[in-house]
C-alpha cells in the first residue's frame, strides 16, 4: 500500500509494486487497508501522527523524514494500546556507523543489476546544472531521482 499527495504520481508507485494507492494530503485515505505491520513515513506532522493509529500489534514506523511539518501530535494512549507499536527515528549518517555504507550500495546495485530494482530517474543533467536542479528538487518538480553527469 502507498500513499501519494497527488494522483498523478499513483502509476509511479503501482510501477514500483504498490498493489493498493491512497491519495491525499493527510493519511486518512489509507486506513482502510490497514493495520500495518510496517509504515515508511516521512512527511512528519499530521501524517506521522495519523500512521501511528494504523499500527498492528508489534508494528513498526520508520520516520525517515519530515518533509510537511516537523512536530507531530498523536494519541499516546491508542500507541500504547496497540501492544508492541515502535517509531523508529532513522538517519543515514547514524545507520552507517553499524553498517558501512558500502554493504547497502553492494547490496543496491546487485539489485539493480538482477533488475529486481528499478530505480526511477526523472533528470540527467551535466553536473556544472547543480543548482537548478536542487531548485527543482526542492520545488517538487520532480519525482524521481536526479543524476547529475561528469565529465563528457
Amino acid at each position: 500500500m502507498a500513499l501519494v499527495r497527488r494522483e498523478e504520481h499513483e502509476e509511479l508507485v503501482r510501477e514500483a509494486g504498490a498493489h493498493e494507492v491512497a491519495t491525499g494530503e493527510d493519511a486518512g485515505n489509507s486506513k482502510a487497508f490497514g493495520p500495518y505491520d510496517l509504515i515508511l513515513e516521512s512527511v512528519g506532522g499530521k501524517v506521522l501522527g495519523s500512521t501511528l493509529e494504523m499500527l498492528a500489534p508489534d508494528g513498526l514506523c520508520v520516520s525517515f523524514g519530515a518533509s510537511g511539518e516537523a512536530e507531530t501530535t498523536f494519541d499516546v494512549r491508542s500507541f500504547f494500546l496497540t501492544g508492541g507499536a515502535r517509531l523508529y527515528g532513522f538517519i543515514i549518517f547514524h545507520e552507517v556507523l553499524v553498517h558501512p555504507a558500502s554493504d547497502g550500495l553492494a547490496r543496491l546495485l546487485t539489485l539493480v543489476g538482477e533488475e529486481r530494482l528499478k530505480p526511477h530517474i526523472s533528470v540527467q543533467a551535466p553536473w556544472e546544472e547543480i543548482g537548478d536542479v536542487a531548485r527543482q528538487l526542492l520545488d517538487r518538480g520532480y519525482t524521481g531521482k536526479a543524476v547529475l553527469k561528469v565529465g563528457g
